[in-house]
């Protein structure tokens, strides 16, 4: 294997100690160098003072490695991790240029806070949202004192000014036998009193349409917007700075996820400083900031990591995100093993018993600054249980363990239906516009409650925890639970994961004949049929110098398939 240090042929003293290491359990580690640092010898010295000279030590050197058949693996020397120098060598560290682990390295540390600054510009949605307050019996009540006295004024004064033009009427009509008797003075008056009593009427009619539409503002807000945007777009965008390539089927799948981070604004006027029909500018900036549940890069793919149970595969400078047996149907690759006790002539292996758990949970965040999440119960968590089929001992059932899928977002909430209140006040308004229109008005508000059906309902103007919905044209769809509930999630994505479908045999230490084509293929996917299954390759040592490997891998086992059964207890 050919070393070349930013364009220079170098040979480290430590080759022949060199082995490619690659580990596909827990972050995955792609091409770690054996060694636990490379000895660059004379003619690398100056290179790395002139890099220092000109970069500093905060930028790593471009190295590669390149195969004796040909292939070229891209790495750097990283000289801020704690290089050593000498006179005539410097031991450094090198990582994997393009890798995951590279990758992680400087998404964890890019805010999209960070990224605006630069001037990154999102793709913000507009997402309709509501105020409904929980003070319904407060406001019922007033609602109904109103109502009652408004209505009962209304009735007083119309029944006052019929009995007026009554007596008008008795007053101009001739009486048989007598004659027409009347008092100019008396008919009068009781003309100026219908028309004060109309008057009234007329008063009455116009704070009944001021009150309603105080009453209409106050039980119906307007219609508001916040701004957010979709997980995919964020990943992307987070890829696109890095200089990284995004290349997801999951997320395309899930590319109506939308983030509402919390509601804050810097450089506005405080909320206190507004009445609230004038809260209607959106207080989020549209992307994730450091108030929200995540807020850098690498949290967010973590986070989808642990909701979708996903995994991240980095290569060549492609981020893949996807499900975790996503590479098990689509491998190519091949391998034959040896024995992995070469000196009993026996294979040995262990069963994946630690991939079982007694208990999953999956669980969205409860928002206890917005109510609505407190009643929003069912969809928000899923629980599952593990049982034996058979026990014979009740007190020797070892089954244990807890896979908890805590998502750090709270469930968005769709406004499905007018409430009680609103019925009620909605009977009010019909009244109103009755009135109104009688009197050669334009009553118009019952037609616009149906309209806020589907917005996003929240119990006050701010909100503590980063909010995750499922849009369409900026609202919820009826049936974005059934897409996104915590149960939805579980059967989706995590059921591959009970025990009785995910059962292996777990071999280690198991040496193959291997170069380096074929160690770079398992790169791009490490499963691989061995011994006619489809197996998952755990870990790879690559010596290319010996043309060998020693992997270990998980083989297909049915032990589980009928001993347990998985209980649902809530969904």
């Amino acid at each position: 294997m050919k070393w070349i240090l930013n364009g220079t042929l170098v040979t480290p003293r430590n080759v022949l100690n060199i082995a490619l290491n690659t580990d596909w359990t827990g972050r995955i580690s792609e091409l770690e160098i054996e060694a636990d640092t490379l000895i660059l010898p004379r003619e690398a010295v100056p290179i790395i003072h002139q890099w220092i000279a000109t970069y500093g030590p905060f930028q790593g050197i471009p190295l590669q490695a390149i195969t004796n058949d040909g292939q070229t693996l891209e790495y750097y020397v990283d000289l801020y991790d704690d290089p050593i120098f000498s006179d005539f060598e410097i031991e450094v560290k090198v990582k994997k240029r393009g890798g995951k682990d590279n990758f992680f390295d400087n998404a964890d540390g890019t805010s999209f806070e960070l990224m605006a600054s630069d001037g990154v510009i999102f793709n913000k949605i507009d997402i309709a949202y509501l105020i409904i307050k929980n003070n319904a019996v407060e406001l019922a009540l007033s609602l109904g004192i109103s109502i009652y006295i408004m209505a009962k004024e209304l009735v007083d004064q119309i029944i006052a000014l019929s009995v007026t033009i009554t007596n008008i009427i008795d007053a101009v009509t001739p009486q048989t036998g007598v004659g027409v008797t009347f008092s100019i003075g008396q008919i009068a008056t009781m003309i100026i009193k219908a028309l004060l009593q109309i008057a009234i009427i007329a008063l009455i009619i116009v704070a009944l349409i001021k009150l309603a539409q105080q009453f209409f503002e106050l039980i119906f807000p307007k219609i508001r917007y916040f701004q957010g945007t979709t997980v995919q777009h964020l990943i992307q965008k987070g890829c696109d700075y890095l200089g990284y390539t995004l290349d997801s089927n999951l997320l395309q799948a899930l590319s109506q996820l939308t983030l509402l981070p919390v509601p804050l604004v810097k450089d506005k006027d405080s909320i206190w400083d507004f009445i609230e029909n004038d809260l209607n500018f959106a207080f989020t900036k549209g992307y994730l900031t450091a108030s929200d549940s995540v807020s850098t890069v690498g949290q967010l793919i973590r986070e989808v990591e642990n909701q979708f149970n996903a995994r991240t595969r980095v290569r060549n400078g492609v981020v893949s995100i996807e499900i975790r047996n996503f590479w098990q149907f689509i491998t190519p690759n091949q391998v034959i093993p040896a024995l992995n006790k070469q000196s009993d002539r026996v294979n040995k292996y262990i069963l994946n018993t630690a991939d079982a758990w007694k208990r999953t949970l999956v669980q969205y965040q409860t928002d206890f600054s917005d109510t609505h999440t407190l009643d929003f119960y069912d969809p928000t968590d899923a629980e599952y249980s593990t049982e034996p089929t058979l026990i014979a001992n009740p007190d020797l059932v070892t089954i244990k363990g807890l896979n908890n899928v805590q998502i750090p977002f709270a469930l968005g909430v769709r406004k499905e239906k007018l409430n009680w209140i609103e019925k009620l006040a909605k009977e009010f308004f019909d009244v109103c516009d009755e009135v109104i229109n009688a009197f050669g008005g334009n009553g118009n508000f019952s037609s616009q409650i149906d309209d806020r059906i589907g917005v996003l309902q929240v119990s006050q103007q701010f909100f503590s925890k980063t909010k995750m919905l499922w849009l369409v044209a900026g609202k919820q769809p009826t049936n974005y639970a059934s897409i996104i509930r915590a149960s939805a999630i579980y059967n989706n994505y995590h059921l591959i994961n009970q025990i009785q479908v995910n059962d292996y045999k777990v071999f280690s230490d198991v040496p193959v004949r291997m170069n380096s084509t074929e160690f770079v293929n398992l790169l791009d996917n490490n499963y691989a049929e061995i011994d006619g299954l489809i197996c998952e390759l755990l870990t790879i040592q690559f010596f290319e110098d010996q043309s060998q490997a020693v992997i270990s891998y998980k083989q297909p086992y049915d032990y589980a398939d009928g001993k347990v059964y998985v209980k649902t207890i809530n969904t």
